[in-house]
């Protein structure tokens, strides 16, 4: 398993997001998107998207969500990103992203709610590469993914 490098870019030094999508200011390519996450060619997960908005005025900012999706199915917690540091999607368009090693997910109820508590494993970095719109479709169905996993 890859460690993260001592020479990974940290997200300051990627230029900023508007530099790097601006074609896209309103993250349309990122809904419902979804791309493989490797080391050293070996698809270990999945990383998939939704895209909302937040603010209470217009024009409002894209409010990303994300999942990891491991290679067994295990769902992660979904995280967000946000202006104006936007890490998550300067990592993804600079074709990796930093993030744990497969962890232990732990369910349990209380009062008929369920709980989930989380260990992470260690830190990595992955090789990441968007799906088509036609295979991001397929592998959404394949991983069972609902918009309420974000």
């Amino acid at each position: 398993m890859s460690r993260v490098p001592a020479d990974t870019p940290s997200p300051d030094s990627l230029p900023p997001h508007s530099d790097l999508n601006a074609l896209d200011p309103t993250f349309r390519a990122y809904d419902h998107g979804v791309g493989t996450l490797g080391i050293d060619g070996q698809v270990k997960g999945y990383l998939a998207c939704v895209v909302g908005e937040m603010g209470l005025f217009k024009p409002r900012e894209p409010w990303p969500w994300f999942v990891v999706v491991w290679a067994d199915g295990t769902k992660e917690v979904e995280f967000e990103d946000y202006g104006p540091g936007w890490w998550t999607v300067r990592e993804l368009d600079g074709g990796w992203f930093e993030h744990y090693e497969q962890g232990i997910r732990k369910e349990r109820r209380l009062f008929g709610k369920k709980l989930f508590s989380e260990t992470h494993g260690r830190p990595c970095k992955y090789d990441f590469a968007w799906l088509s719109v036609e295979e991001a479709s397929q592998k959404w169905q394949e991983l069972g993914l609902v918009d309420a996993d974000f």
